[in-house]
């Protein structure tokens, strides 16, 4: 069953309330160690307000609509706090992260970690632990799953959520009422219950449409789903226990490859995007970034063409950033303030929600919240169908959480640059595939045991 929206008891509310007071409680820039205690002091060794504290912060981050607007709202809480953004592209933000630290030239006081790289920034040691002074933060406030996504291999939670990325399906209304009989997403979901069936169904939908629509575009995103729904800790020390991991999902995925109910193309790429428009595919993965970042984008004619599913075998993480703080910045104070404001604070985490539809890790926010209730924007492209409301009480509850290491980011790389070839030869079995797997993970990864 899932979670249901209730009223706001009286401890959830000191909850926020302590929340509040240490959003407005973070020390000052000069050399104060409070964090998030509501007695944390400045120099003068009294509670340093918002106004008062003056610094120049640097971050990094790819989306400027963002920054732009958010900007604003925490100056007007934190008008001394200068923020100076770059905007870095995701695919090279590692790379460029790691020239900083190695020459010792600039380095952001706010990090970005998306999920396909976030285990080798974890790794690199230079995100600061914030349960420490002067971050002081309370992972309780946070979605149980998220704690291992956001915790290095110390077991130390050095990031917060940009917001949460429970995964289900984007369904084409049109094309799910012509081939599968309905558009009405509780019975697609009574009709789709597992994986078999979803095959099934997509042996029909091929038979009816004359090969001409698929279930989903490719194997990239059925892997996607696949491997969210299963996540587990396979990574112990130097052992990496890639069999146990990825044989079941990729048992499915060639499974759904072999009934010819993938189509071809490659996540993230112009076809892939260009397809939403298209309607010759069913299912998309989608997180509450995708209404915004691949419908609204990809198919700018598609109000009320869409609607969202759980996928068959329950919740999944699909992709995920993490915002975290240079553990040498000079402005540590200021930086968890930026941080505690856009991404944890009720006020904050509002804005967002309200501009981009952004969901906050924070519990709280979803208890007695109007703006869960009212939805967004994007609810018009899924004809009204409430987006966050039905991720919060389907999906949420079924996620898991899978520690982060740098081992993790080779195995979701190498998979990446394996599906291609995958897609392309299908005398390629799943037993085969594996074993090719194992092989380029050994290749990348020397010094540890592969199997």
């Amino acid at each position: 069953m899932g979670l249901k929206l209730k009223k706001r008891s009286t401890v959830m509310a000191s909850l926020l309330l302590a929340l509040t007071v240490a959003l407005t409680g973070c020390g000052g820039g000069n050399n104060a160690e409070g964090g998030n205690d509501p007695a944390a002091s400045g120099g003068n060794g009294e509670a340093t307000s918002p106004e008062n504290m003056k610094a120049t912060i640097k971050v990094w981050d790819w989306d400027e609509a963002f920054l732009k607007y958010m900007i604003p709202e925490f100056n007007k809480v934190y008008p001394n706090i200068k923020v100076e953004y770059s905007i870095v592209n995701n695919v090279d933000y590692l790379q460029k992260l790691q020239s900083g630290i190695a020459s010792g030239s600039e380095v952001p006081d706010v990090i970005l970690g998306e999920m396909t790289y976030r285990g080798q920034l974890f790794d690199l040691g230079v995100l600061a632990n914030l349960e420490e002074a002067p971050y002081n933060m309370d992972k309780s406030q946070l979605f149980d799953y998220l704690i291992p996504l956001l915790s290095n291999s110390k077991d130390e939670l050095v990031a917060v959520d940009q917001q949460i990325t429970p995964g289900g399906l984007a369904f084409r209304r049109d094309l799910a009422k012509e081939y599968l009989g309905t558009d009405d997403p509780a019975l697609l979901e009574g009709m789709l219950k597992d994986w078999n069936a979803f095959t099934q169904k997509g042996i029909e939908v091929k038979d009816k449409s004359g090969g001409k629509v698929v279930m989903m575009s490719g194997l990239g995103d059925a892997f996607r789903v696949l491997y969210g729904q299963t996540a587990s800790d396979y990574i112990k020390d130097k052992e990496i226990d890639l069999t146990s991991r990825v044989k079941g999902p990729l048992t499915d995925l060639f499974n759904m490859r072999d009934a010819g109910i993938l189509g071809k193309l490659e996540t993230d790429t112009p076809a892939w995007s260009a397809s939403f428009a298209k309607g010759e595919t069913i299912f998309y993965p989608l997180a509450p970034w995708g209404p915004k970042w691949a419908v609204a984008a990809n198919d700018k004619e598609g109000k009320g063409r869409w609607g969202l599913v759980k996928a068959p075998g329950g919740g999944t993480t699909v992709g995920g950033t993490s915002v975290s703080v240079y553990k040498d910045s000079k402005a540590k104070e200021a930086a968890w303030a930026y941080v505690n404001f856009v991404y944890l604070s009720r006020e904050g985490t509002s804005k967002s929600f309200e501009k981009f539809g952004f969901p906050p890790g924070v519990k709280s926010f979803y208890e007695d919240n109007d703006l869960i209730e009212k939805g967004s924007e994007y609810d018009e492209f899924f004809g009204g169908q409430n987006l966050m409301k039905y991720f919060y009480e389907n999906v949420v509850p079924e996620m898991k959480g899978q520690s982060q290491t740098k081992y993790e980011s080779f195995v979701v790389n190498t998979f990446n640059m394996l599906y291609p070839l995958f897609t392309k030869d299908a005398t390629i079995t799943a037993d085969a595939a594996l074993q090719k797997y194992i092989a380029e993970v050994k290749n990348k990864v020397q010094g540890v045991t592969v199997k």
